[in-house]
Order: C-alpha cells, then structure tokens, then sequence
C-alpha cells in the first residue's frame, strides 16, 4: 500500500484552459441610450403619419436605420467574437488561505472581466490581476466575458472567450505550539502530547499490550506510564511505523454557524467555524506525523480516502454512525481520529478499534464532549480537546 499523503508542495502550479471550455457569447441587447433612440423613432414616424409632416418621418426612419446599422455591426462583432480563445493561466494553482494566485491571458482583449468566487467580477487589466484566497475550498474562477458593443453605443453583448480554471486552497496548518496546546488540552486523567510531542521518535507510536511470553527486555515504559497498562515494542514495524488520521466529515457533527461557501461557476459547499478548526488541526498533524517518520493514511469517517491536500474537505448531510474501523489497514500502529459533537453516537464503535493501537481522540465542539471523553478514556483512548 503506498502512502496516501505525500510531502509538503513546495513549487507552485500553473492551470490552463483550453478552447474545449468556451462557449458561444452572449445575446445582444439595447442599451439604455438604444433604446431610447428606438422609443423616439417611433414616436417621430407615429407623430410624422398621424399629423402628415414627412419630416418627421423621415428622422424616425433614420433613427431606426442608424439602430439597424449598430446592431448589425454589433452582430459581426459577435460572429467574430466566437473566434476567440484565451488561455488563462493561474499561478500557483494551489495556494494556502491567505495567500493569492496571479491570474493572466495569453492575449489581450479589451473590456474583458473575470468572474470570481462569490458573484463578483473582476476587469482584467494589462497584465492580469490578483485573486487572494480568503477560506479553503476548491474554487472556479470564471468564465471570462469580453464586453462587446456597437456603434453608438446603443446595443451591448458579452462574448465568453475563456472558461474556468480551478484553485485549490489549502488549509493553513496550526502552528506548532497551538498544536502542542489543542493535544495537552485534555479533558480526562491523561493527554496525548507525549504521543504526538515534536520530540516524539517512531517507536512511540508502534507500541501493544503486553501478552504472555514477551520478553521484559521490549516493555516499553512511557506508554506503560501513559496507559497504566504494561505496553510493549512492536518492532517488526520500527522501519515502516504507519498512522491513520481519521477527519469527521459529517454536517451534524460540526453543525454550529454552519454555512455555505460559494465556489464560483455555480458549485457550492458546506463548512463551519469548528470544522475549519479540525481542518487545520488534521493538516498540522499530518505535518508532524511526517516530521517523525511517519506513514498517514488520511480518512473520513466512512473510511473513505481523503485528499491529502484537504482542500476539498466538506461537510456531508449524512447521519449515519462512522464505521471507518472497519477499513483500518492491518499495517496501522496507530490512530488519531478528529471526533466532533456526534460522538457520542460513535462510541460503539469506536469501541471496535483494536486496543493494541494507539488511539487519540481529539474531540471538538461542546455537546457531550465530557461524557465521551470518560468513556473513551475509560477504554483506553488518549483524549484531548480541539475548541469549539
């Protein structure tokens, strides 16, 4: 099995488009001034016929022509609008909140504007423009309308020359010390910053119970201490220790100021306050679990794989119990599940896990957190608390 989450990505990446995204422009329409003048052509030709002064004719019938003539033009100008590619290029393509993406075309087009997350739009100047990730997510950015009109100004249209490109953004990790901090928080009789300490070795982690014929010489002593139960090595895995990080993914989990985030081009996704919390806390793990040595295999609460990035993390509208137990790789020393106000439903399950793992729980939000806490501690989990 290989890792599922890769080192640190340190170089940036650049998305581009191609033709295959752009569609046709957009439909002409009268302006304000167009429409106008049209209102007055008629008024002129109604008023010339009914009162007999050809004059007046005549000038609405040249006010008609002239908006023909500037929708025609505007018509050709579309026509050759379809013509149009652009490639968009966004640089780097993943980026962590706060950081921002230079945007820029191969080309330039006058009264071109870029759609952006959110609804905004964005005119793209001679050599592109800044976008600044403000929340994490997996966003669109597009498609790009170039602004077209016609003589006069008395028809307008947009034409679509550039689709959308897409942007991850990943979590910004807790910093080390509010690591150490959320994992010596703990809300029972032990915590689990010895487990996870930034001068933890691999060998913390690859430790079992003590079974009969183990020899005393392998009796690991900080882990008995933890426990209060005779822990020892296991060292036919000291050279390849691997971890799994469990993240709770469920809406009902992390429901307090639940709300959606709009990720441009119609998508949309669900997060809150606490769950970007877990979010960051899983990415700060994962970093030290890497840093000691570690292989992580990073899951959701059904056990499914998640990206290693998180950046497309989301709240599922799912009730159901976890049951990513049941998908733990026989190669696992150790777990470390981010657990939020669901809980206490869990806990059946959670009785399940092999105890010859070592189990941390970092558990976030408020409701039934205590209880929980007893009752993981009492079977043997390492339990710290994340926040609300």
């Amino acid at each position: 099995m290989t890792s599922a989450l890769p080192t640190r990505r340190t170089s940036p990446r650049a998305f581009r488009l191609t033709t295959a995204d752009v569609s046709s422009p957009t439909a002409p329409r009268p302006t304000p001034r167009g429409l106008a003048l049209t209102l007055a052509a008629a008024l002129l030709v109604a008023a010339g016929l009914t009162l007999g002064r050809r004059e007046a004719v005549a000038l609405g019938l040249f006010l008609a022509v002239v908006v023909g003539i500037s929708c025609a033009v505007l018509a050709i100008r579309t026509v050759l609008a379809r013509r149009i590619r652009l490639t968009r290029s966004v640089v780097p393509g993943a980026l962590q909140v706060g950081g921002s993406a230079h945007v820029t075309f191969d080309a330039a087009v006058s009264n071109l504007a870029d759609a952006l997350p959110g609804g905004r739009r964005a005119p793209v100047p001679q050599g592109g423009y800044r976008w600044r990730a403000r929340e994490r997510g997996v966003y669109d950015v597009g498609p790009a309308l170039a602004r077209l009109s016609g003589p006069f100004g008395l028809w307008l249209a947009h034409a679509q020359v550039a689709g959308t490109s897409r942007v991850e953004v990943e979590p910004l990790p807790l910093e080390d010390d509010d690591l150490d901090q959320v994992l010596r928080a703990g809300v029972g009789e032990h915590d689990a910053a010895d487990l996870l300490g930034s001068q933890a070795a691999p060998d913390d982690l690859l430790v079992r119970e003590h079974r009969d014929g183990d020899a005393l010489t392998r009796v690991h002593w900080g882990a008995t201490a933890r426990t209060g139960r005779l822990m020892v090595r296991q060292e036919e895995w000291a050279h390849d220790p691997w971890a799994v990080l469990v993240l709770d993914c469920r809406a009902v989990s992390f429901a307090a100021e639940r709300h959606d985030v709009d990720g441009g081009a119609g998508r949309h996704w669900q997060s809150s306050p606490g769950f970007e919390r877990a979010v960051q806390a899983a990415a700060a793990l994962i970093l030290r679990l890497q840093d000691t040595g570690h292989q992580v295999l990073l899951m959701d609460q059904d056990g499914h794989a998640l990206d290693p990035s998180l950046a497309p993390a989301a709240l599922e509208a799912s009730f159901r119990e976890a049951t990513w137990p049941a998908a733990l790789p026989g190669e696992a020393a150790a777990v470390v599940a981010l657990l939020g106000t669901a809980v206490g439903q869990d806990l059946p399950v959670l009785a399940t896990v092999p105890h010859h793992l070592q189990r941390v729980a970092v558990l976030f939000g408020t409701q039934g957190r205590r209880d929980a806490a007893e009752r993981l501690e009492a079977g043997g989990w390492l339990v710290a608390e994340g926040g609300s």
